[in-house]
């Protein structure tokens, strides 16, 4: 596998764990700014109807503290353990 994608990979990993650790910590009561959540992207999708076809695209990237933290440890093993 090529370097460049295994390290989207690893972060994307990280990401996800950062953004499930994200939920827990909501469901457990923390600080409103430890698990706040900022969308970023195309929030309404963009639509695009020709007489043949019908194209949808959208893209939302939902970053959290946590998460960040995530991919930030991610990084790093990902260096380290190399």
């Amino acid at each position: 596998m090529n370097q460049n994608l295994r390290l989207m990979v690893v972060v994307a990993v990280g990401a996800v764990i950062g953004s499930v650790l994200n939920h827990l910590l909501a469901a457990a009561g923390a600080p409103q700014w430890l698990v706040q959540v900022l969308p970023m992207g195309l929030l309404d999708p963009f639509h695009l109807n020709l007489a043949v076809f019908d194209l949808t695209f959208g893209f939302t990237l939902s970053m959290s503290f946590a998460s960040v933290i995530g991919m930030l440890i991610a990084l790093w093993a990902f260096y380290r353990l190399k």
